[in-house]
C-alpha cells in the first residue's frame, strides 16, 4: 500500500506541474508550498476514494491505511494552505480588504470536512454515529470543493493545456467517495 501511496503523491505532483508550470503561467519556485499543496490536496482526495472503495469490499485494514493517508494529507494541506493564505495566492478568496463569500465558504466547508474526518478516525463510537460524521465529511468535503472552484469547470477553453481543474478532479472523486460510503455498511476501522 505505501508503494501506490508513493505512486498516487508522484502522479499528483506531475499532474501539477504540467498543468500549472508547463501549460500554466504558475513559475516553478512555487512548488515547495503552493503547487505541492495543489498536489497534497488532490492526494489526499484519491487516499479518501481508496478508502471508500476498501470500505465497499470490507477490508478493514485497507480502510485504516488509507483513511489514516487521507487525514494526514488533509492536516498537510490545511498546515499549507494557512501559510501562503493571501489575495496574492488566492485572490478569488479576497474583496478589498477582507476575505469574501467564496473564501469564507470555502474555508468553512474545508475544516468542517477535517474536523468531521478526524472525528470518524479518532473517536470510538457506535458504526451507525461514525457514518453519519462519515458522510457528513463527505458532504463537506463536496462543499468546500464546489465553492473553491466551480467557476472554473465550465471554462473548459480556459483549463490549462485542456487539462481540467484539480478542484473538478477532486469534486468527482469526493462524490464517488461520499455515494460508495452511502451505500456501504460501516464496520470497525
Amino acid at each position: 500500500m505505501i508503494g501506490k501511496l508513493v505512486v498516487i503523491v508522484l502522479f499528483t505532483t506531475l499532474y501539477t506541474i504540467v498543468r500549472y508550470v508547463i501549460f500554466g503561467n504558475v513559475s516553478p519556485i512555487h512548488l515547495p508550498i503552493f503547487l505541492l499543496n495543489k498536489s497534497v490536496s488532490i492526494a489526499s482526495v484519491c487516499f479518501l476514494f481508496f478508502t471508500a472503495l476498501n470500505h465497499t469490499q470490507d477490508q478493514t485494514e485497507k480502510i485504516r491505511f488509507w483513511g489514516t493517508a487521507a487525514l494526514h494529507g488533509a492536516y498537510i494541506h490545511i498546515m499549507l494552505s494557512l501559510a501562503i493564505l493571501s489575495s496574492a495566492y488566492y485572490p478569488k478568496f479576497f474583496g478589498e480588504e477582507k476575505m469574501n463569500l467564496t473564501g469564507e465558504l470555502t474555508i468553512l466547508f474545508g475544516v468542517l470536512a477535517v474536523y468531521c474526518f478526524w472525528f470518524v478516525r479518532t473517536k470510538k463510537y457506535v458504526f451507525k454515529q461514525r457514518q453519519i460524521f462519515q458522510l457528513l465529511s463527505g458532504l463537506f468535503l463536496v462543499g468546500h470543493l464546489t465553492t473553491m472552484g466551480y467557476t472554473g469547470w465550465t471554462a473548459v477553453g480556459s483549463w490549462h493545456g485542456g487539462l481540467p481543474p484539480i478542484s473538478l478532479i477532486g469534486f468527482i472523486l469526493a462524490t464517488i467517495s461520499f455515494i460508495l460510503f452511502l451505500k456501504t455498511k460501516q464496520t470497525p476501522s
